[in-house]
């Protein structure tokens, strides 16, 4: 995935590098920018773990057209901790900081924010790779080991996911 940061950076017009000069305005102006990439980047993420999902539902009903319904109840349970993760990175805090917070959310905090989502995208393409895994499994009749990996990588997204909040508050 390209640098979202870079792209907004590079497609500001006259008004906004004019503006860049002004004092305090440019520091605001990166801020609202990492703020936007950060919600960009999330929805990607999101938009691609709805692709992932829909594949596991393909492989459940694989396994239930050729009546091995063994799985489901796994599957299913993979297919919930998805949902999860979808949920928390969809309604994700986005870095805004209001006059009076305690913690306050600067583009310092948003760049390693971004990293960090970065770091999540390779985590996803793991996740796809387990149920490319999965998809080739149930062809070769060995499904449940390739559905345990893919319950394993899901869970580190999710971790992730869930300490995402720590990483932007500077505690990580």
């Amino acid at each position: 995935m390209e640098d979202v940061r870079q792209k907004a950076k590079s497609q500001e017009n006259f008004l906004e590098k004019l503006m860049g000069v002004i004092p305090g305005f440019k520091g605001y102006k990166n801020r609202e920018q990492a703020r936007d990439s950060d919600k960009i980047q999330r929805k990607f993420l999101a938009e691609k773990l709805s692709r992932e999902k829909a594949r596991l539902m393909d492989v459940g009903n694989a396994l239930m057209s050729s009546g091995n319904i063994s799985l489901l109840g796994e599957i299913d349970r993979v297919s919930k901790i998805v949902d999860r993760v979808m949920d928390k990175i969809e309604h994700a805090e986005y870095g805004y900081a209001g006059l009076f917070d305690t913690v306050k959310i600067g583009e310092q905090e948003l760049d390693a924010a971004y990293e960090y989502d970065m770091g999540m995208v390779y985590d996803l393409e793991s996740f796809g790779e387990a149920i490319d895994a999965l998809e080739n499994a149930v062809d070769s009749g060995e499904p449940k080991a390739r559905l345990k990996d893919c319950e394993k990588s899901i869970k580190t997204l999710l971790e992730k996911v869930l300490n995402r909040k720590k990483v932007m508050m500077g505690v990580e």
